[in-house]
């Protein structure tokens, strides 16, 4: 097995290492010929302390990860972050000079990265579902209801929304209503368009009864769970989870936006304070959801292309591995 490239990676090389810190590697590896031609070549290897479950690595703890070849360009050509990490990591993070190989990597990386970021987008939003980083729209929900309970009893639970649109309104005007707001949605057929009161992405017409409408909001506070609830009072919240998401959102925008991503991480001090527990849980919350926005908006105008160049990696492995089969 040839390494092509080893790098430290995660903390080290974004530069929010601390001495608690544990040391990550990840490499690309060439096959043993022996592999390739019996057809048992692993995808990735791992070489990693065995931990008790739930325990997490100590400081001074080593974890090695390798990707064969095929495994890294075919993570590369998906967008994964890890994948991306690995091709933008300077020559300060690698503990010796890369293959030849991995240098033809990189001299074409132009044609093996596009646009493609879900991977990003999937991330930041497992983590924000995960830890409860909805936890803001939990309180904009709660507004919103507590704001219904108030009106119910000045109108009645059978009166329309539309019979609050000056309270409504009022409100608006405060700002004090966050993740809210009215919009007009025309209605299929009837040449018209209907007011609704819009809160986190749920939206109640004004004709719907008071009662009804409140029940879709109600419900938001139900499908985020306790996790979430807790998040809101800035309670059982992974800090370390919130900052990973935080930082890939920024190198997503940094990607999308110049096709390269800059290590150490410009932003790594903010990264390290989320990290830590130091940054207003509202804070992160706001820049997350933000963060998720913005990254969906610069897929849409970024000028990398569409997909990457799927004949240039098949022939990448396919010269690789011959190569490494005739030698032997």
């Amino acid at each position: 097995m040839t390494d092509l490239m080893r790098v430290r990676f995660g903390s080290h090389l974004y530069g929010t290492s601390t001495p608690a810190s544990d040391v990550d590697y990840k490499s690309v590896v060439l096959p043993p010929a022996r592999e390739i031609l019996l057809q048992r070549v692993a995808a990735s290897t791992d070489n990693r302390r065995q931990k008790a479950h739930g325990e997490k690595n100590r400081p001074g703890d080593v974890d090695e990860e390798a990707f064969a070849l095929h495994r890294y360009l075919s993570l590369l050509a998906e967008g994964q972050t890890v994948a991306l990490d690995m091709l933008f990591a300077p020559r300060w993070a690698m503990p010796s000079d890369p293959h030849p190989l991995w240098n033809r990597i990189v001299e074409n990386r132009h044609r093996l990265v596009s646009r493609r970021a879900a991977s990003f987008v999937g991330y930041c939003r497992t983590q924000a579902n995960r830890y409860g980083i909805k936890g803001s729209r939990v309180h904009a929900a709660r507004e919103v209801v507590e704001w219904f309970d108030r009106e119910i009893g000045n109108h009645g639970h059978l009166a329309k929304l539309g019979d609050a649109a000056d309270s409504l309104s009022a409100r608006l005007a405060l700002g004090d209503l966050s993740h809210t707001g009215i919009v007009m949605i025309e209605q299929p057929g009837q040449g018209r368009s209907i007011p609704h009161l819009e809160c986190c992405n749920r939206k109640a017409p004004f004709f719907a009864s008071m009662k009804d409408a409140r029940t879709i909001y109600a419900r938001i506070l139900t499908e985020y769970g306790t996790r979430a609830c807790l998040a809101e009072k800035n309670e059982g919240v992974d800090w370390k989870a919130l900052s990973h998401a935080v930082r890939v959102g920024r190198e997503a925008l940094e990607f999308l936006g110049t096709a390269w991503i800059t290590f150490p991480l410009g932003y790594a001090p903010h990264i390290l304070a989320i990290k830590q527990g130091n940054v207003a849980y509202a804070r992160v919350a706001d820049e997350i959801e933000s963060l998720l926005e913005r990254v969906e908006q610069a897929q849409t105008t970024s000028t990398l292309p569409d997909a990457p160049d799927g004949q240039f990696i098949d022939d990448l492995v396919c010269e690789a591995y011959g190569e490494a089969v005739r030698a032997a």
